[in-house]
């Protein structure tokens, strides 16, 4: 199973070789199993990669994230190879009934604001009990945008009064963002794996979104990058700060009474989710937050 997020940060040549990723730098030469790699995360901008070695990591299923030249996510590589039972899975997608759609999105909010709740328990030892009353309300599909007043709520109390999550020119959304765009690259990646359009979503539908049912999945699983954000919050965004942010995809979480890393845990999760809208009785999206791992 591939478990490594390799990152690379300084000028490289990167190229294949015998089943390796060959990672060359001013510092000599590494040779990476491109199966044990799970993410592959361009960072910086004077890194070159051969056409061959792009290849062997998308038919090998690697996550491939270019970052621009301030180092923020940019664009990812996406295998036209998909899942051997993509086109009858795209089928009962483009049929998700509605029912099934707002009973899923309504537990997704449940468990996003519960487990910001549980953020603000675990990192401030303070207690909201609005958090766990709005969490108790939200109805089929969100009916009443419970999930927007939670964040009216949740952002201040985290990160201080003042803080607005639309304002780009505030340095904390810098690192919020950094993280959720590597949470939505994790989510897109399973999604296309299980052979699902990552464009089709249950609640969001921007037709400029290519990432609609990625960015739904992913809602109950932002409060983790926030815990992290939370412990860097008066650091600017540096390699460092990346890096921290990066490691939640390798912190341990509680997900269904079982201890996993939170990119296992994201996988099972899609899986439960689309079992879900395919017609399973079931809801599974509960998740016990455990902290963010990092110091």
């Amino acid at each position: 199973m591939a478990w490594r997020t390799v990152v690379i940060t300084s000028h490289a040549k990167l190229n294949y070789r015998m089943n390796d990723l060959k990672v060359q730098t001013d510092h000599g030469a590494e040779q990476i199993p491109i199966d044990d790699i799970k993410v592959l995360i361009i960072a910086t901008t004077r890194a070159v990669i051969t056409a061959y070695a792009m290849n062997e990591l998308s038919r090998r299923g690697v996550k491939v994230i270019f970052c621009d030249e301030r180092g923020m996510p940019a664009g990812e590589l996406m295998p036209y190879r998909g899942n051997g039972a993509q086109n009858k899975n795209i089928a009962k997608q483009l049929l998700w009934d509605q029912a099934h759609r707002d009973r899923i999105w309504q537990q997704i909010v449940k468990t996003k604001i519960l487990n910001q709740d549980r953020v603000l328990n675990h990192e401030l030892v303070e207690a909201y009990p609005e958090l766990m009353r709005l969490a108790g309300e939200v109805e089929l599909g969100d009916e009443h945008n419970r999930e927007a007043q939670a964040a009216r709520l949740y952002f201040p109390r985290l990160f201080g009064k003042g803080v607005v999550r639309s304002d780009e020119r505030q340095a904390i959304n810098g690192h919020l963002n950094y993280g959720y765009s590597l949470l939505l690259a994790t989510f897109s990646r399973e999604i296309v794996a299980n052979g699902y359009l990552t464009q089709l979503g249950i609640h969001h539908t921007g037709w400029e979104n290519a990432f609609n049912l990625a960015s739904d999945l992913m809602e109950p699983f932002r409060p983790f990058v926030d815990a992290c954000v939370l412990k860097q919050k008066d650091q600017p965004l540096t390699l460092e700060t990346k890096l921290n942010l990066i490691g939640v995809l390798d912190q341990v979480i509680t997900y269904q009474g079982m201890q996993m890393d939170l990119t296992q845990a994201v996988q099972r999760y899609v899986r439960d989710c689309l079992n879900y809208l395919n017609g399973d009785t079931k809801v599974v999206t509960e998740m016990e937050f455990e902290g963010c791992g990092t110091e």
